[in-house]
């Protein structure tokens, strides 16, 4: 290896701790620092150049999903008034305080652009993982401390259980109407993007052309493959609903084909041992990693597109909602349903385009959107797993039979 790869590894290799958070789902993660904002910024898109937006006729697709919300239908009720809210976000604390679990590089462009159109609001966010972002809510709302306004986060047993509590707000948003039914998963949780969960290949090991577009074409490549397979444990919340969605959907032969990955393939407990490890070779090829991960690699800045590609699988391609609500004790619950506005709009669906996320608008094209990955793998084989409470019932069945399939 010379120098200069020497040193792009390098870089690489820190790229991959930074994205693990976001790549992993719901790692917990330890505090970050907080980052505020006051001001909007004339640079609202840094991760992907590349990517562009724009309005397009709609156009519904026909899914496969999972244990369907039953609370994701038209509105019985008018959405709130994006007038009032601004009006009342005015007048109460100026500071948005959000939990949640996307790193500063995906955030950068996702607040900034918020910033501009909502220049009095100041962002206050902590990267939590799903789990430690609603224990902790749910600690300091109890002793009367002052907790998140929002969080965002992919752990559905956290979001359906704090709905049950009555710990969100049920706001109902004005544009709810131009959305597909699984943009509302629970009553005032709010999916900000549909996360993919993709295969991901070290090209150098597996070319392009033998790089398989489906999982069981990658457990037939596997034992030539110069290396082990990785995957995100199950015990992660986000690959337990992959998982969990790839299974209900897929039922005996999902099964089998975890079963002839299983002796190729090594788990991690977060993505960014895994994808330290694909960008180093000893992994020539990983799945059921979170599609945040298309931004590093589509993105022509950075060096991740020399040494990886990755695939959406036309058999297992799992999309989990990351989901967003106001909490019932927030300070600042105007400024914070103005964020799931802007999130849900037009506008927030591109600037969420641009910055590795998926937005599922069917007026907005995005190259990383909801859309084009119906395009790529085809409308009946997307599993969409919506947040229901049988995914919290068969968890621990699905997680000892993947751990006995895997032998762990």
């Amino acid at each position: 290896m010379n120098t200069t790869r020497a040193r792009r590894t390098a870089a690489l290799l820190t790229a991959a701790a930074v994205l693990a958070a976001a790549c992993g789902g719901d790692d917990d993660t330890a505090e970050s620092p907080t980052t505020v904002v006051t001001t909007g910024s004339t640079t609202l898109v840094t991760a992907v150049e590349s990517v562009e937006t724009t309005v397009v006729p709609v156009v519904e697709p026909v899914v496969t999903t999972v244990a369907p919300s039953t609370a994701a239908t038209e509105p019985d009720e008018p959405g709130e008034s994006v007038d009032d809210l601004i009006a009342a976000s005015q007048a109460e604390d100026p500071t948005l305080v959000v939990y949640g679990n996307l790193n500063d590089q995906m955030w950068e462009g996702v607040i900034a652009a918020f910033a501009e159109q909502y220049p009095w609001v100041q962002i206050e966010w902590f990267d939590l993982g799903g789990v430690e972002a609603f224990q902790r809510y749910l600690s300091e709302s109890a002793t009367g401390v002052a907790s998140a306004d929002l969080i965002i986060a992919s752990e559905a047993t956290g979001w359906l259980d704090l709905v049950d509590r009555g710990e969100v707000l049920p706001y109902v948003d004005a544009s709810l109407a131009e959305l597909p039914d699984f943009a509302r998963q629970a009553p005032g949780v709010y999916a900000l993007a549909v996360d993919p969960m993709i295969a991901v290949y070290n090209q150098h090991l597996v070319a392009p052309d033998d790089q398989p577009d489906t999982l069981a074409g990658i457990a037939e490549l596997a034992g030539s493959l110069p290396g082990s397979l990785g995957t995100v444990e199950v015990e992660n919340s986000q690959a337990y609903l992959a998982n969990y969605g790839f299974v209900t959907a897929g039922g005996d032969d999902a099964w089998s084909t975890l079963a002839a990955l299983a002796p190729f393939t090594k788990a991690e407990s977060g993505s960014g041992a895994l994808l330290g490890k694909a960008l180093s070779g000893e992994y020539p090829a990983v799945f059921f990693v979170s599609g945040s991960l298309r931004a590093l690699i589509d993105n022509p800045d950075e060096a991740a597109g020399d040494v990886l590609d990755y695939k959406y699988l036309v058999d297992a391609t799992p999309l989990v909602p990351r989901g967003m609500g106001v909490t019932a004790t927030a300070n600042s619950p105007a400024a914070a349903k103005l964020f799931v506005n802007f999130m849900l709009s037009p506008t927030g669906a591109g600037i969420a385009c641009a910055n590795g996320l998926t937005p599922y608008r069917s007026d907005v094209e995005c190259g990383f959107g909801y859309q084009a990955i119906v395009d790529q793998v085809g409308a009946d084989n997307v599993i969409l797993v919506n947040y229901s409470a049988d995914a919290e019932a068969q968890r621990d069945a699905v997680q000892a039979r993947w751990n006995e399939t895997f032998g762990r």
